[in-house]
């Protein structure tokens, strides 16, 4: 899927997104073409992906599971991490969440879409298991913002004060309660010359390798992610409006053929497999923190531990080698 953006009102600077270098500054993601211009990322994957799955919650395709943290309740769509999440990995559905994961180590998705589908659709990383095994479900949904032939604008300006100085304190302390005069400079935006452009891709060669049970379901739902109405006011001064959009499907011969399908047909058929596949009723998780503080210091204990049998086979080594 294609989609001509432009920004919402012409002829200003648009805000991309931004991201520390290694000094800990704010930088644009810029990079520069064969042909000299520049392109610059306005939103990436994970951005994206997170913009995109909240229009899950309430469409009857997925269950409207919740996450209780600290008393507020949270839809699951919302949370960053997905099923890999702390608040859900460390909820009273641990043990859910840990036999749908263990299924898709053995190539059966069918549990976590059961569970949580949008986890398989928009992926996640449980990099963190106590016992070291390291499960990536990779993203059936890639989609970026980019707009090219950039040029980047400036930005500067000055607070002056609103009354003379107290002459008895620092600038710090003048400058923490807005009592001193300030000049900034930094990131101004970027004037767009070519065109914005935001791409979803569903891989659908992907979604093959899953059991038959589960891949009308995803397809569904992946139909009705990319030609969903994604928010567009991504951060201030970065408002953007869709004057266009396609959807091709690639051929494994390489050729392209236009999809006609719109949002409406794609909720449609994606409300249709979901029934078929059958939507689990919502479930409200609740975040136990004590469970979480245990767990890091479980962690750390296998660390210590770990570290310790390191320092001891070293040892070993050193007087064996001494010996010989």
């Amino acid at each position: 899927m294609k989609q001509k953006l432009e920004p919402a009102f012409p002829d200003q600077p648009i805000k991309p997104a931004t991201f520390p270098d290694s000094k800990g500054e704010a930088e644009y993601l810029i990079y520069e073409r064969k042909d000299g211009t520049k392109d610059v990322v306005i939103d990436t994957t994970q951005s994206q992906a997170n913009r995109i799955e909240p229009l899950f919650f309430r469409s009857g395709m997925v269950p409207d599971h919740t996450v209780l943290v600290n008393g507020e309740s949270v839809p699951l769509v919302d949370i960053g991490h997905r099923i890999a999440d702390f608040v859900v990995r460390y909820s009273d559905a641990a043990e859910d969440v840990k036999t749908a994961i263990t299924a898709l180590q053995a190539n059966n998705p069918e549990p976590l879409a059961r569970l949580a589908p949008t986890s398989l659709l928009f992926g996640f990383w449980d990099s963190r298991d106590p016992n070291e095994v390291r499960t990536r479900s990779p993203r059936l949904i890639q989609s970026t913002i980019i707009a090219h032939d950039v040029t980047s604008v400036p930005n500067a300006g000055a607070y002056k004060k609103s009354v003379e100085r107290f002459d008895d304190l620092t600038n710090e302390q003048l400058s923490a309660e807005g009592m001193n005069d300030c000049l900034f400079s930094g990131l101004g935006g970027v004037i767009v010359e070519g065109e914005i452009i935001r791409t979803a891709q569903l891989n659908v060669r992907a979604i093959r390798s899953f059991k038959p049970e589960v891949q009308q379901y995803l397809l569904g739902l992946g139909l009705f992610a990319i030609t969903g109405p994604a928010s567009l006011n991504l951060r201030d001064g970065c408002n953007l409006v869709a004057t266009s959009t396609v959807v091709e499907v690639m051929n494994e011969d390489g050729t392209r053929s236009t999809l006609s399908v719109t949002y409406e047909d794609a909720k449609a058929f994606g409300q249709q497999v979901a029934t078929t596949f059958g939507v689990a009723p919502a479930r409200q998780f609740v975040y136990d923190e004590k469970r979480a503080k245990s767990g890091v210091l479980a962690r750390d204990a296998k660390k210590v531990e770990k570290k310790a049998r390191k320092s001891d086979k070293a040892k070993k080594g050193e007087a064996a080698t001494a010996a010989a």
